[in-house]
């Protein structure tokens, strides 16, 4: 598992980051370049980024983090369901579902096809990603 993290206000804000890509084409990581970070907030917030595999049809325990957490999928299908809310989000190669902060979740990989996953959680600069807890 390989963690970056790097300081930035906010990834999904990254023009071009939800990259489209046919499910059997490869897919790159979202691009970290250019991000500017909000003056105000420079020194207080970090984006850690942590790379995953579900097998298919794998199943990833109830989980929940303190903070927003995004995930980038680079292959396969995941269900990621809430369940506080009920909301279930469907993605594919080049899409991303995220996660609510403090919410309970649980993610499902779909069909017959491992998952390849960023998981990308926006942090306070003196969290690491160790702590912000696992999928």
């Amino acid at each position: 598992m390989r963690t970056i993290a790097i300081a930035a206000l906010a990834l999904v804000a990254a023009p071009g980051l939800a990259l489209a890509a046919a499910p059997s084409a490869p897919v790159a990581p979202p691009s970290l370049a250019g991000l500017a970070a909000d003056p105000e907030l420079e020194g207080k917030v970090q984006v850690a980024i942590t790379q995953q595999r579900l097998e298919a049809g794998g199943t990833l325990a109830e989980h929940r983090q303190p903070y927003i957490r995004h995930l980038f999928i680079v292959s396969g299908q995941l269900k990621v369901s809430n369940l506080v809310t009920g909301e279930e989000q469907l993605v594919g190669a080049g899409e991303i579902a995220t996660e609510a902060a403090g919410d309970w979740h649980l993610a499902r990989a779909v069909g017959d096809e491992a998952v390849e996953i960023f998981v990308i959680d926006q942090l306070p600069a003196e969290e690491t990603a160790a702590s912000a807890g696992g999928l």
